[in-house]
């Protein structure tokens, strides 16, 4: 048994039998009735898709009828069909009863099967489109409701980092202190064995100390809390002074430190510590990751758009594909073990909130082997500002 999906209404029981003949292969099933009761007897227990109605009917006009569908199913694709040439009618249709179509008789049949076809597709369209909207907006809802409870997760997170940071500061300054005590020999003698020992320790209570620093300056960054202080300044010359400090520990790796600066880059409005900030970490990463050759930082001044590109380009050992995303993310370290363990994995991430808080973007280039490329830019406009979180 088909399914029936279509209702003709026509009070010409010749016209009924015609079009169960034509429609008699289609693979839906098509239901006729003469009067409005058996019409609207099948709509209420069958699922009709599609309505037919004759315009000229005994017991109401076929306008009449569709509005009464079109207000009990309002999803059911209406059509109305006349011999006569009703212009009055036709405008009730479509604006009374929001026909899809109106069909003059006589009809081709093979038109007529051709309209319910587009008649059924529509149908299946808008309960689709119905269907879509209402999953589409539960998963809203229920991604709005899992970006709050992040959100309360996150701040209560980052609120503990703070915190805990905070509270370790003083201990750590009294180990570091004790230790530069034993070491420097004023609490007795010194074995080289002990100085080894020592010297670990040292080490160790330096990079927690840097670890709490960047957790600090993170959080600070994220929270609003702390605003950046704006001021006109020579970026090259930043760069260059970051570049010289720099230098000495490149050479100690027999890596070459290069400049190449763009002397069109107008005079700026930005901070220069966090500028200086991000400059060391670049500079810092691509002379640790490279084991031969160099380190070219550069500047590049575009006016279409209207920024200034900072480049830091290394020969060292590039990115794998797989952990490009990670770069930027907190708690993110690349490399092998021994140079994973020297850092924090929190610097390319207070880099990115600095540059975001300038208005800029960062990015990197790289291929595994072949050195990578980490840059950033900062938009300005005409007169020489960042736009920025001033």
């Amino acid at each position: 048994m088909k399914e029936m999906n279509v209702l003709f209404l026509d009070d010409d029981q010749n016209v009924l039998k015609s079009i169960t003949r034509v429609f008699a292969d289609e693979p839906y099933g098509v239901a006729v009735a003469s009067n409005i009761t058996e019409a609207m007897d099948i709509l209420a227990h069958q699922k009709i898709k599609v309505v037919l109605s004759d315009q000229r009917m005994p017991e109401m006009s076929g306008v009449e009828f569709l509005f009464r569908v079109k207000e009990q199913y309002p999803d059911i694709v209406r059509i109305l069909f006349t011999a006569y040439a009703d212009l009055p009618a036709a405008e009730q249709a479509i604006n009374i009863s929001e026909v899809y179509r109106f069909i003059n008789k006589p009809w081709h049949w093979l038109d007529l099967v051709s309209s319910v076809k587009g008649a059924l597709h529509h149908y299946d369209l808008i309960v689709e489109n119905r269907r879509l909207f209402e999953e589409t907006r539960a998963k809203n809802d229920e991604l709005e409701l899992a970006n709050c409870k992040l959100k309360v997760l996150y701040d209560i997170q980052r609120e503990f980092s703070s915190t805990i940071s905070h509270e370790l500061r003083t201990p750590l300054a009294s180990i570091k202190a004790a230790i530069d005590i034993v070491m420097s020999g004023s609490a007795g003698t010194v074995t080289d064995e002990q100085g080894d020992f020592l010297g670990r320790a040292k080490n160790n209570v330096d990079r927690l100390n840097r670890l709490i620093n960047n957790i600090l300056d993170l959080a600070l960054l994220e929270s609003g809390k702390t605003s950046l202080k704006i001021t006109s300044g020579n970026i090259n010359q930043t760069i260059k002074s970051v570049v010289e400090a720099q230098e000495a520990v490149a050479r100690t790796k027999g890596l070459l430190m290069d400049l190449s600066l763009d002397s069109q880059v107008p005079v700026l409005s930005y901070d220069a510590d966090k500028m200086i900030q991000v400059l060391n970490n670049l500079i810092c990463n691509a002379i640790k990751f490279t084991s031969s050759g160099g380190i070219t930082v550069s500047s590049i001044y575009s006016t279409n758009p209207n920024e200034v590109q900072v480049r830091v380009q290394d020969t060292g050992y590039g990115i794998k594909e797989e952990d490009m995303v990670k770069l930027f993310e907190k708690f993110q370290q690349l490399g092998d073990a021994q140079q994973r363990c020297a850092g924090t994995g929190l610097g390319l991430a207070i880099c990115k909130e600095i540059i975001r808080q300038h208005g800029g973007k960062i990015s990197v280039q790289s291929t595994a082997g072949k050195g990578s490329c980490f840059y950033f830019t900062l938009p300005i406009d005409e007169g020489g500002t960042i736009h920025g979180n001033h």
